[in-house]
């Protein structure tokens, strides 16, 4: 595991606790800790993880090394003090702070996605490329989840940009709203389906239920985010519950999709001979 990597795991693990706090002070009413909270979860403890596991396994599933490793430590340092000024901004009431810490985040997302698209670009080819595992459609079902990876990615900074025109002034009614949902819906949502079309069925060794079930979640998730989003921002009731009722569907579509890889397999692993030498007293 790089160093980066660990940096990003290590962020995660120091915002976990410090959301858990500010939930305790919003339990004991402290003005601003509640929506400090959510700012941090998101954008702190799951980003951060979220972001790690992307950098480590990237390279792997791409047969690639990352050409600009300086461009991971860049983002590092633009989401660790863009959490902290957007969380302590929206805990003090300082908004001149959120709104730099959430221009932080913003530019650390873009960095992200350009060090993404690098690695297919200008990443150094390793001599290997890991095996496809022997089953039946999983390339087509590893496209379905490069597409929802992409849609995630594609949401993070406008969730983003939807906070900010919000903390400007620029947005009213329930825009931050509508972009906390875009970001858990959106991008964690989207990503968690990404990489567990990945990822379940090598890890099992059984496949989804098909490209078919897959294609046919992903329509589902991205209509539905297509009227949660503008519906809670516009405060269209009808359109949010539509797209409330979509989403369901399609998180139902993602269990019943990636149910196969969940069950118990027989064991293929060979027995292991231990020798142990007697050392000399």
């Amino acid at each position: 595991m790089s160093g980066s990597t660990r940096a990003f795991l290590l962020l995660a693990l120091i915002a976990l606790p410090g959301a858990a706090m500010l939930h305790l002070l919003a339990l004991l009413g402290v003005p601003g800790a509640w929506p400090a909270m959510v700012h941090l979860t998101i954008f702190g403890w799951i980003t951060a993880m979220i972001v790690g596991v992307n950098y480590h396994t990237m390279p792997v599933f791409s047969a690639r090394d990352f050409a600009y490793p300086a461009l991971i430590w860049l983002h590092w340092a633009l989401l660790s003090a863009g959490a902290v000024l957007a969380s302590g901004g929206l805990l003090a009431g300082w908004r001149i702070a959120t709104i730099a810490g959430l221009l932080m985040e913003g530019s650390g997302a873009l960095v992200f996605i350009a060090n993404s698209i690098l690695l297919f670009l200008r990443g150094v080819p390793r001599p290997h490329r890991p095996p496809v595992p022997p089953i039946a459609g999983q390339l087509l079902v590893d496209r379905v989840g490069t597409s929802a990876t992409k849609a995630a990615g594609a949401c993070l900074p406008l969730a983003l940009l939807l906070l900010i025109a919000a903390q400007l002034g620029w947005l009213g009614g329930e825009w931050m709203l509508a972009a906390e949902h875009l970001a858990t819906l959106g991008w964690l949502m989207l990503m968690i389906v990404g990489v567990a079309y990945h990822v379940l069925p090598r890890f099992s060794g059984c496949g989804t239920r098909g490209p078919a079930w897959a294609r046919a979640q992903l329509l589902s998730q991205g209509a539905a985010l297509a009227l949660i989003v503008p519906s809670l921002g516009f405060g269209w009731a009808h359109g949010f519950a539509l797209g409330g009722g979509l989403m369901a569907l399609a998180l139902g579509l993602f269990a019943w999709t990636v149910w196969p890889t969940l069950r118990a397999i027989r064991s293929q692993s060979a027995p292991i001979t231990l020798v142990f030498k007697e050392r000399p007293q």
